[in-house]
């Protein structure tokens, strides 16, 4: 196959062709690379881990989303991977118009595989590429791909009460390279402390952990994933299908961690937002203040949490009568100690309003960028800006049609706010939106409707900074 040879005339001549194309011996991991940070694209972006999702028929039915966000055409490789023994994956080419969004099914490119991610070059133009989901329920979902891969990971949350709640989860690893990757796993639940150790990832295959067998019973459950040997992009599926929730999940995990994070979408109105934070440190406490960011000239005291090493703490916010009267926020998680943590929001939405999807979740960004990408569909949700500065800042807001960007609305930002701009705002029903800002700020998106509830961070392209 093309990316296979590609790889091997790499190792003999010592060139790099493409971000995954890498020597598997030692290496240090990027400073402080984060999920914010590893989901952020550019021209430059060549490059797209997918860890995936099922075949048809299972949890998470994956396809490939291809966004041409150039004003030329683009082009792009796809190369399926497939979990356990049998044939690789098959790679095809897709050439898209300018502004043009076309799906790739998966299971097109890999056969008899019950997991399967991918690998996606882009070989000519600008392209955004994300993971669409369609859950056993016709529930669905979407994440971004990675844009690189790591050696340290977390999954801030998850779930596994089967049989109570009818909850499983899933940590979908892909490894992209010629040889195998070896990983340690830490769990922190509230039933326990649990660990897998020299979990072997195979060249080229996505492998799935069962977290609902390797910690049962368990209402949290975080997972630490050190590499030890190679390189791999992760992600998590998480479903539930109970009398009281059903839905879909599949989030990428935080490629490191970082000691300021923002979820620029929380809610407590019709629906019950759950924040995890999580110390992996095996001796550090960490002192970490959840900031919150109302809309409007509210201001409330912050969430004030410890800590121990190695321990995650949740945060219920229909739980915090403080918060009575608040619809909607951001949430600025701080380490007041500089210990670097890592942040999830899982987001429960009530049962039985005629969703098909009850669930989703995101991790925090601890980025900012003055150039951020949102490909978001449907008429109920839309893209969130929150301002981390001291000082007023007006973005622009445009939408991509056939590649050129489109003057929507100018957005005044008040000294550490957000405000919110509807999906109803912009003239398609899949709008690909561009925000810019004189200063970096932080964009979010909710992607929302009978069959999908989806919480995501926008891809940061320019002037990207860290989130102090």
């Amino acid at each position: 196959m093309k990316l296979l040879r590609i790889l091997l005339v790499t190792l003999v001549v010592g060139a790099l062709v493409g971000a995954f194309i890498v020597d598997q011996g030692e290496r240090p991991a990027p400073d402080q690379v984060v999920s914010g940070a590893d989901l952020a694209a550019s021209a430059d972006t060549s490059v797209w881990f997918c860890p995936g999702g099922s075949a048809p028929g299972g949890a998470a039915e994956v396809g490939i989303d291809l966004v041409n966000v150039g004003s030329t055409t683009a082009s792009a490789l796809v190369a399926g991977i497939r979990s356990g023994a049998g044939e690789q994956g098959r790679e095809q080419i897709e050439t898209l118009a300018a502004g043009e969004r076309r799906l790739v099914r998966l299971a097109d490119l890999v056969d008899e595989s019950d997991w399967m991610g991918a690998v996606v070059e882009v070989t000519s133009g600008s392209m955004v590429v994300e993971q669409t989901f369609v859950g056993a329920n016709h529930d669905s979902d979407r994440a971004p791909c990675h844009t690189r891969t790591g050696t340290s990971w977390v999954v801030a949350g998850g779930a596994t009460r089967a049989a109570e709640f009818g909850e499983a989860e899933t940590i979908l690893i892909l490894n992209p390279f010629l040889d195998d990757a070896v990983l340690n796993v830490q769990f922190d639940a509230d039933v326990g402390i649990d660990s897998l150790t020299g979990v072997v990832a195979p060249a080229r295959r996505v492998t799935a952990i069962d977290v609902t067998e390797a910690v049962t019973v368990a209402g949290r459950v975080s997972a630490v994933i050190d590499v030890v040997a190679g390189q791999v992009a992760v992600s998590r599926v998480q479903t539930v299908e109970g009398e009281a929730q059903v839905g879909l999940a599949v989030t990428p995990a935080s490629n490191g961690l970082a000691p300021v994070w923002v979820l620029p979408d929380v809610s407590r109105a019709n629906r019950n937002d759950v924040i995890s934070v999580v110390n992996p440190s095996p001796d550090q406490e960490a002192k970490v203040d959840l900031e919150i960011v109302a809309d409007g000239t509210l201001s409330f005291d912050p969430i004030e949490l410890t800590l121990r090493p190695g321990r995650t703490v949740t945060v219920d916010l229909a739980a915090e009568s403080r918060l009575e009267g608040i619809e909607s926020m951001a949430v600025v998680a701080r380490s007041l100690s500089g210990v670097p943590v890592a942040v999830m929001n899982e987001s429960f939405l009530p049962f039985g309003d005629g969703r098909v999807s009850n669930l989703s979740a995101t991790v925090g960004t601890d980025r900012i960028a003055t150039r951020w990408i949102a490909p978001i569909e449907n008429d109920e949700g839309g893209v969130i800006l929150y301002n981390p500065t001291d000082g007023i800042v007006t973005a622009a807001v445009y939408e991509l049609v056939d590649g050129e960007p489109t003057f929507v609305v100018d957005v005044e930002l008040g000294e550490f706010r957000r405000t919110v701009v509807a999906a109803s705002a912009f003239a398609t029903d899949r709008p690909v939106v561009v925000i810019e800002s004189p200063t970096p700020i932080a964009v979010g998106r909710l992607v929302a409707g009978v069959s999908v509830h989806s919480q995501l961070i926008a891809i940061p392209t320019d002037g990207i900074e860290q989130l102090g």
